[in-house]
């Protein structure tokens, strides 16, 4: 399995684990914080659920087409572009309701989808058409 697909894997479960680890919490304790909320619930989406997509895609997806990954750096690239995106914006994010300014989480929100769109180009570059030989 290439390295980058096994990197979206290895975060996909720990972000899982940590996600269920809150998630758990809440279920044990009378405290309701919504900045832990907000990060169980995109801890789940955005750590596993779309870094577990990330990973099975670029491992699966191009061989369907019989093609590598287009472009093997940007995948590199957007692991790194997620992860960070992820964890500054779930440590970020309510810092405006606090009197702070919410330029970081909109920051890293757009981190994020940037990081998406790094997957959907390489992804759409990756199943085109084989080339005839």
């Amino acid at each position: 399995m290439d390295p980058v697909a096994k990197n979206f894997i290895r975060m996909s479960v720990i972000y899982f684990a940590i996600a269920a680890t809150i998630g758990a919490f809440f279920m044990f304790s009378n405290i309701h914080r919504n900045q832990l909320y907000h990060a169980h619930t995109h801890l789940m989406l955005l750590g596993w659920m779309s870094m577990m997509i990330y990973g099975v895609g670029y491992h699966i997806l191009p061989r369907f087409n019989g093609n590598p990954v287009a472009f093997p750096k940007l995948a590199i690239i957007h692991f790194w572009v997620a992860n960070v995106a992820l964890i500054g914006f779930v440590s970020t994010w309510g810092i405006s309701r606090y009197g702070g300014s919410k330029i970081p989480e909109q920051a890293f929100a757009v981190l994020n989808a940037i990081g998406i769109f790094m997957f959907v180009t390489n992804m759409l570059m990756s199943i085109r058409k084989p080339k005839e030989d």
